[in-house]
């Protein structure tokens, strides 16, 4: 089933109000089952990395309705706390964050905190902060791209952090980008046992990773989610939730190289892909949710 997602997505943007016609969709690269890596896919640690939390985030509650999160200088979100007292990013290595894939020439640009970022990143401006969101916007080195990532705390009873990420390019001529998000997903239950050891699945539409049951403590889980279309809703994209059998970021221009399927007790991670197809000086903005399960 997980071979025939790219088609499910044309059908979905096609039926979902989207004003874009199937045959105008980007393909989704193939998505296969590869075998766990045996290292890191990424090394590069230029700076300005940091996983240190610059701003946080909370939607009092108890229990699941509960969240505190927290979202470096970088746009990176490296503490997600729900429910109360579990916190299912900030465990020993620290991943989460955002990577492009400029297709017209391979090159990749990403940040991923703790796991490192390919150092061809400008600094990152704070455009907005108030005490439900953060708007951040950042260039990359040699001017071809700059991302706005607006992050808000969503409240209620199900409580979750929504990332609104705004694609530009900022060329004279069109060109398709993978952008993707990425979290490493270690429960606080997850390592009862020494290590991260979780289950991983993913959808079109979401990526997840849970801790096993272990030691009669509970199981709680990590999920990211598409929402809605693009804006506007004329740009050609098409998305994907991907689980990795992996804890590393992905490379941007291999999104789904550590595409895992369905993985009982393994130390993994989530992304979600989008693929856009932007018109020279064209922005667009994509939305996501992390959300506890």
């Amino acid at each position: 089933m997980k071979q025939m997602r790219g088609l499910m997505v044309a059908v979905a943007v096609a039926t979902c109000g989207a004003l874009v016609q199937a045959q105008d969709v980007p393909p989704l690269p193939a998505l296969t089952v590869h075998a766990a890596p045996t290292g890191a896919q990424q090394s590069a640690n230029a700076e300005p990395l940091t996983s240190a939390c610059s701003f946080t985030f909370t939607v009092a509650g108890a229990q699941n309705s509960f969240l505190r999160y927290c979202v470096t200088a970088n746009g990176n979100i490296t503490s997600f706390i729900s429910p109360a007292g579990n916190d299912q990013i900030a465990q020993g290595t620290i991943g989460e964050g955002y990577g492009i894939c400029d297709t017209s020439t391979g090159t990749s640009y990403f940040d991923y905190a703790d796991f490192g970022d390919s150092g061809n990143w400008g600094s990152t401006s704070v455009l907005t902060a108030s005490p439900s969101m953060i708007k951040l916007a950042r260039t990359t080195l040699d001017g071809a791209w700059t991302l706005t990532q607006t992050i808000t705390k969503v409240s209620g009873p199900s409580p979750s952090a929504k990332v609104q990420m705004a694609l530009k390019n900022n060329s004279g001529i069109a060109k398709e980008a993978f952008l993707v998000r990425y979290a490493d997903v270690d429960p606080s239950n997850s390592n009862a046992t020494g290590d991260f050891t979780e289950s991983f699945d993913s959808s079109v539409f979401s990526a997840w990773g849970y801790a096993n049951l272990v030691s009669g403590k509970p199981s709680i889980g990590l999920k990211i989610t598409q929402l809605g279309t693009i804006s506007p809703a004329s740009i050609p994209f098409s998305f994907e939730g991907i689980d990795q059998n992996t804890p590393f970021g992905p490379d941007p221009c291999n999104p789904v190289g550590n595409f895992g399927g369905l993985q009982p007790s393994v130390d993994g991670s989530i992304e979600m892909l989008w693929v856009e197809i932007l018109n020279p000086h064209q922005q667009g903005t994509v939305t996501a949710k992390y959300e506890m399960f």
